[in-house]
């Protein structure tokens, strides 16, 4: 454990600005301003954006009991001795004892925690919590793929898939006869093809055949001019 000096106070945040300690609350800032939602006193709080709120913990949507809860003035530095963070009851009560925040607060999340308001308030009901560097981590938030902007394009992407295979089965169906009709008229012209072929085939080896007729009819038509002039 060691000692340590800085703004190690948690923020205070409340229900009512009234519950805030002694000179932490509307009367800690100077004449004509007002203790903004950032925990600041300035005479224009209207243009702070409500995302400067510590009491909302920097969530992007703060839950609905953190909503309405503002801040009390920020509490200035302090030295504490034998500091050990993770004793947070040492924590809340030396804030408590050194700027008389008197009652008791849950810890910002513990929304069941019990509630000890002061006893000098005018306030009869509210809520007090001690936020700022207490605050716990800020979910992460991501898709589920749950939401209806999902679920409708999942939709719409899956019902044009199923067409499209509709479609590919349809076509698929309807071309069947046509394959067919082209496959009988390939089959055809490949055996005319062949036909043709082999006439010509035919008529090339009659060709080559002819001559040799003509000198075999030539030789026997000399034969009898032969025999003829021999009588």
């Amino acid at each position: 454990m060691r000692t340590r000096t800085g703004n190690l106070c948690p923020q205070m945040c409340v229900s009512d600005v009234q519950l805030c300690p002694e000179g932490y609350g509307d009367d800690s800032c100077p004449s004509g301003q007002s203790l903004c939602i950032d925990g600041t006193c300035s005479d224009a709080c209207g243009d702070i954006p409500a995302r400067n709120n510590p009491c909302g913990c920097k969530f992007q949507y703060p839950p609905e009991d953190a909503k309405g809860l503002v801040p009390c003035a920020t509490f200035p530095d302090v030295t504490i001795e034998h500091y050990n963070a993770d004793d947070l009851s040492q924590l809340t009560d030396f804030c408590s004892d050194k700027f008389n925040v008197s009652g008791s607060a849950p810890f910002w999340g513990d929304w069941s925690g019990d509630q000890e308001l002061p006893d000098d308030t005018e306030v009869s009901s509210g809520r007090r919590f001690w936020a700022g560097s207490q605050c716990p981590k800020a979910p992460k938030y991501g898709y589920t793929y749950k939401e209806p902007l999902w679920i409708g394009a999942f939709s719409c992407v899956g019902a044009e898939v199923l067409i499209l295979l509709i479609w590919v089965v349809y076509k698929y169906l309807r071309e069947i006869p046509i394959r067919r009709m082209r496959h009988g008229e390939s089959s055809g012209f490949t055996t005319g093809t062949a036909s043709a072929a082999a006439a010509v085939s035919s008529e090339k080896i009659t060709a080559k055949e002819k001559p040799a007729d003509v000198e075999s009819k030539t030789s026997k038509a000399s034969s009898d001019d032969t025999g003829s002039e021999s009588a």
